[in-house]
């Protein structure tokens, strides 16, 4: 298998079992207002907010030479405003901000989405896709080459993500939620086909109003 599927695998598996656990809790603590109790009804206003971690890389490739730098421990968050078209589809507006600071690496992200959400059979299962634009600012030390961008924009972004979520009121639902996010960004004189990417776990909040 791929050593960086591998590694990719890793820094999402921490953060999920973490999250999971959390969701057990907060599902037990629910009481009376459990998964069945509830319909999932998504017709109309919806706001929603993510939180979670994660990791993520930066493809680029130098003089002629592909890199792929890892950035792990990523932090990050997700805020939309939405239309539920029906129970089974939801179209969104997202913001997505994500970012890790330390001695070696800082790197800032923001990026907005239109997003399509699809619930098959109107449950909680739910699988979502979107595109936009961003920008970054990153900063990565060390070989093989020192990068220090500011204020990148990007040519274009793209999102993906799938989870499940459980209705714990007639207008609130909590869920799980993992989504991919990459920037796309224009080459620089020495710096070519650079990717920006971000994978999260993340506890997802939806009013439905």
């Amino acid at each position: 298998m791929n050593k960086h599927l591998i590694n990719r695998r890793l820094w999402l598996r921490a953060p999920l079992a973490a999250l999971t656990l959390v969701l057990i809790l907060l599902a037990a603590m629910a009481g009376k207002a459990s998964a069945g109790d509830f319909e999932h009804e998504r017709k109309g206003l919806v706001l929603g907010f993510n939180l979670g971690a994660g990791g993520g890389t930066l493809d680029y490739k130098v003089l002629g030479l592909e890199v792929e730098r890892e950035i792990e421990d990523m932090s990050g968050g997700i805020g939309r405003i939405g239309y539920g078209l029906s129970d089974h589809f939801v179209i969104s507006l997202e913001g997505h901000g994500f970012g890790k600071t330390s001695n070696e690496v800082d790197v800032q992200a923001i990026m907005t989405l239109m997003t399509l959400t699809w619930y098959p059979g109107g449950g909680g299962f739910f699988l979502r896709a979107g595109v936009g634009g961003g920008a970054a600012d990153i900063k990565l030390l060390g070989p093989p080459s020192l990068i220090d961008w500011q204020e990148r924009e990007s040519e274009g972004a793209a999102g993906f993500g799938l989870g499940y979520e459980w209705r714990l009121g007639r207008q609130f639902a909590l869920g799980l939620a993992l989504d991919g996010r990459a920037l796309v960004f224009e080459d620089l004189p020495l710096y070519k086909e650079t990717v920006l990417g971000n994978g999260i776990a993340s506890i997802q909040l939806n009013w439905y109003l």
